[in-house]
């Protein structure tokens, strides 16, 4: 029961982000009077439409995306102009610009996307990308602003019995061992004090705690504890112990009281959380850049039975099911699954927004850079004082438009193939 509802939570919260990036098209096209004939959260069949004015909304059967269908997405052909593809590229990119142009009417006139200054399309067709990193920004100030992150407190959780550097795989102490020492927080602290100040200074977080021990080998501390609701002073004097650096595990000899303490959420301040998202765009960045090497152990996967990647692809199927499993999870508390969920939505929807901006149709980067493309040769028009209406004519990119939705379409279903057979899971 718990595993359905983290699916359809999740599938709720894609479907949500995929109509919200339509809206983002969908908005300024009709600010700027492109007529839309339909909005559509889904591929495939319709289930369900209705029309308001002059476009259709609704839903679709195949929840992999959305569309908004605005006319005269590409020119009609210069009279007499000739495509530079070979004669079966060139009647391809007729072909799809008589698709393209069934629905316009004379009345449309410019109305038509094309005619859009170049300015106005890229705020069009950036709008798309531009909501998904808004529900990021979201997400993510609401997760860690009211929720917070997980993090160690200032409670003692247990007490260490004796000195173990943290690189050694020994799980008992002997006290008959030579190198024996007693932890130092061993009969002074107890599971249950919560260190509020260290020589005076007031303790908020166990960060500010840990700075001062590592910094106080063979110093005596007087640490002050709240114990069973009453202020208590202790003498401690940390030892010197072998402890990791940071998560690449490198070391380092600091001070040492051997405790561990409890964990709860602490709300993170604004600087935090914009630590937070520097962070998180950085690494979708290079999550991007690793992207064809994803491509390469993707089809280790489906054709040679490699081992699945846990850090590679995974799509809209393997997605709902980590969903479902992080609601199913006994082991998981209730706040830590709804933070799971959220924060693997506003991931995913950074994604999208780093994706879409890649200058390939069809994607919306692609059409950006058409735009960007148009607005250049108008630039050198008017500086050799030729100033004219120029269009780019994306239709001729239609060859290189198939390739590219050819890859990302069998790209998808290796994805998939790879969710239902090899799927990531939570335990891996």
């Amino acid at each position: 029961m718990l595993y359905a509802l983290g699916v359809i939570a999740f599938a709720i919260g894609l479907l949500a982000s995929i109509a919200l990036h339509e809206i983002g098209h969908l908005v300024p096209a009709k600010k700027f009077g492109v007529r839309v004939t339909q909005y559509m959260v889904g591929f495939g069949p319709t289930l369900f439409s209705r029309r308001r004015g002059e476009t259709e909304y609704g839903l679709k059967a195949i929840p992999l995306g959305g569309y908004i269908r605005m006319i005269g997405m590409v020119p009609p052909r210069p009279d007499g102009s000739r495509s530079r593809w070979p004669r079966r590229m060139g009647e391809l990119v007729e072909e799809f610009r008589a698709a393209s142009r069934t629905e316009v009417t004379p009345a449309d006139g410019d109305r038509q996307f094309y005619r859009l200054t170049p300015g106005k399309k890229m705020i069009v067709m950036l709008g798309g990308p531009s909501m998904n990193l808004l529900i990021f920004f979201i997400l993510t100030i609401l997760l860690y602003g009211l929720i917070g992150l997980r993090a160690p407190t200032t409670t003692v959780g247990s007490v260490s019995e004796c000195v173990v550097p943290s690189t050694s795989t020994q799980q008992t102490c002997d006290p008959t061992s030579s190198d024996y020492r007693k932890s130092p927080a061993n009969g002074v602290l107890q599971p249950g004090d919560t260190i509020t100040a260290i020589n005076g200074a007031p303790i908020e977080r166990w960060s500010d705690a840990v700075r001062v021990i590592e910094a106080s080998a063979d110093t005596r501390l007087t640490l002050t504890v709240r114990r069973d609701g009453q202020p208590t002073q202790l003498s401690i004097t940390p030892v010197t112990n072998t402890k990791y650096a940071d998560e690449s595990g490198a070391t380092k000899q600091a001070g040492f009281i051997g405790i561990s303490t409890t964990e709860s959420y602490q709300r993170l301040t604004p600087g935090e959380i914009r630590s937070v998202i520097w962070q998180q765009l950085g690494l979708s960045v290079k999550a991007l850049q690793q992207f064809p090497e994803k491509i390469v152990s993707l089809v280790g996967t489906v054709f040679q039975g490699n081992p699945r990647d846990q850090e590679g692809a995974v799509g809209v199927i393997g997605l709902g099911r980590i969903g479902g499993e992080i609601a199913d999870s006994a082991e998981v508390a209730a706040l830590d699954k709804i933070s799971m969920l959220i924060s693997l939505l506003a991931s995913v929807n950074l994604l999208l927004f780093f994706f879409n901006l890649l200058p390939l149709l069809p994607l919306d980067g692609g059409h950006v850079a058409g735009a960007l493309v148009e607005a250049t040769r108008r630039g050198f028009a008017r500086l050799r004082k030729r100033p004219k209406q120029i269009f780019v004519d994306v239709a001729q990119l239609v060859p290189v438009m198939y390739v590219v939705a050819s890859i990302l379409i069998v790209f998808s279903v290796l994805v998939m193939y790879a969710d239902i057979v090899k799927p990531i899971t939570l335990t891996n």
